[in-house]
């Protein structure tokens, strides 16, 4: 008996995704050369390794024992480049980025597997948080970078011993009940019925500016902290707001009118880090670079990097 390591993937692809096509699809080859894999593996050892199902392809009992052992080599292979990577002189080390829900889902999330293309030997662990606990976390060393936000028309320096870098300008945009007539300039905004925003944060200093404007304010008796609960009050027809438009990116618009208005200002996303320490070979300046060159890519800006 035998087993030939190079065929080990195909047998952890399809126990991981459940069949011979989406197996291909992960390794980039066509499903006849996955089939072909297993069926020399199952020559070598004499014994069926997978058994095809209306559902797709599970593995046998001797398929889910030598699909044990390929998880613990790749592990092993793993950790061993892991090890090796300082010698090459390969950036390596763990970063922690705090951040809050949006940034998370739209930004991070989707950043991590080009990350782990552009360097492999960095873990990046990523913490939901707000700013002043973010802040704690930032100057205490549990986190290395710190994700915050601001209106369009807050300035201000960072906080001593910090440097904030220009990360994303996103649109405010209003975002009401489907049922709502369209508003199409800043002189409608007075005839909307707005849900009250939590006091302290960004969306309410965003609503304090717009409404101040306004010659009369239709406020509704219901307000919200986060996002989803905004999202559910307007698709249920109590209100309108304005959020950013990370907060409805990639989310079901169903019961929702999305209007973008230039007079709604932008959101200023900034990455704070601490100067002392700081080093540009560093882990945390890496993935520094390589996030603002994500963002550029697939946003469209080129933040400046301090």
């Amino acid at each position: 008996m035998h087993i030939d390591p190079k065929r080990l993937p195909a047998l952890l692809a399809v126990q991981r995704e459940g069949g011979i096509v989406a197996a291909a699809d992960i390794l980039m080859v066509s499903p006849s050369a996955v089939s072909q894999q297993i069926q020399k593996l199952e020559d070598e050892v004499g014994l069926e390794l997978i058994e095809r199902t209306p559902a797709g392809a599970v593995l046998t009992p001797a398929g889910r024992i030598i699909a044990a052992s390929a998880e613990r080599i790749q592990i092993e292979l793993e950790e061993t480049l892991q090890s090796l990577r300082p010698i090459a002189g390969q950036v390596t080390g763990i970063v922690t980025i705090g951040a809050f829900q949006t940034v998370i889902r739209s930004v991070l999330l989707p950043f991590l597997d080009f990350l782990r293309t552009s360097l492999p030997g960095v873990e990046l662990h990523i913490a939901e948080t707000e700013e002043a606990p973010g802040m704690t976390a930032l100057r205490s060393g549990r986190y290395d970078l710190l994700v915050v936000e601001r209106d369009s028309d807050i300035g201000g320096a960072a906080p001593r011993g910090c440097t904030d870098t220009p990360f994303i300008d996103e649109p405010w945009v209003l975002v009401s009940p489907e049922a709502v007539g369209a508003v199409g300039s800043e002189r409608g905004l007075a005839d909307i019925d707005w849900l009250r925003v939590a006091p302290g944060t960004v969306g309410a200093h965003v609503m304090e500016r717009l409404t101040s404007t306004l010659p009369q304010i239709r406020w509704v008796p219901f307000s919200y902290t986060n996002y989803d609960a905004a999202r559910a009050m307007i698709r249920a027809g109590k209100g309108s707001s304005v959020l950013p438009s990370m907060a409805v990116e990639g989310l079901s618009t169903e019961g929702m009118r999305i209007t973008p208005l230039p007079a709604l200002g932008v959101r200023r996303i900034l990455l704070r880090r601490r100067n002392a320490g700081w080093n540009e070979a560093s882990a945390e300046a890496q993935v520094c670079q390589q996030l603002f060159h994500w963002v550029a890519e697939h946003r469209g800006r080129t933040p400046a990097i301090d």
